[in-house]
């Protein structure tokens, strides 16, 4: 029984990551990360 209970909170804890990192909202790290990554090559190419 208490795999069990590891187990589900392991699954569950996973989901939650995932959605933080890889989630479709606009506050997700990945979309966060997309944006710093567009600034840095902006600066880099348009600056002289």
């Amino acid at each position: 029984m208490k795999h069990m209970i590891v187990f589900c909170g392991s699954v569950i804890l996973g989901m939650f990551i995932y959605n933080l990192i890889m989630g479709s909202q606009d506050d997700s790290i990945i979309n966060s990360l997309h944006n710093a990554w567009q600034v840095g090559i902006e600066t880099r190419t348009y600056s002289k």
